[in-house]
């Protein structure tokens, strides 16, 4: 049976650096006036969220203002679903985020959906360019 979701959060966002952190701070917002526990700090979930939409804009949008990235956040009884959607062409998500040893995730570059992968359950659409974050949420 399929439990009932409530949207908490739904947008279009151009693709423009500057924007993030206030885009991020409305998801978060969002989050937080339904008293929603993750069990992770708020720096955590801000970490997750802007490396995802990071890579949305940057890597799928090429920081393309005229194209956008859409923003859902949706919560049912078990979980916290965030979906971070470009108009890119998508990318191989299959390997991604792999650890082949710490140095290599240490990097300043490259190392974001293997930082995602630490906080949430991640998912792509088949073309590459959706991401699902999926958070259980702590009772």
């Amino acid at each position: 049976m399929q439990k009932s979701a409530v949207t908490i959060h739904s947008a279009l966002y151009p693709s423009q650096q500057g924007f993030r952190n206030q885009i991020i701070e409305n998801v978060i917002s969002g989050i937080n006036n339904h008293h929603i526990n993750l069990g992770l700090s708020s720096e955590e979930l801000f970490l997750v969220i802007d490396e995802a939409l990071t890579n949305a804009m940057e890597h799928g949008n090429k920081w393309d203002p005229s194209r956008k990235v859409y923003i859902e956040v949706r919560k049912n009884t078990d979980h916290l679903e965030v979906t971070i959607e470009d108009e890119g062409q998508g990318f191989d998500y299959k390997n991604a985020g792999q650890s082949n040893g710490v140095l290599k995730n240490l990097k300043p570059r490259g190392r974001g959906v293997f930082i995602i992968k630490q906080f949430c359950e991640p998912t792509w659409n088949e073309k590459g360019n959706k991401i699902l974050l999926r958070f259980p949420i702590a009772h």
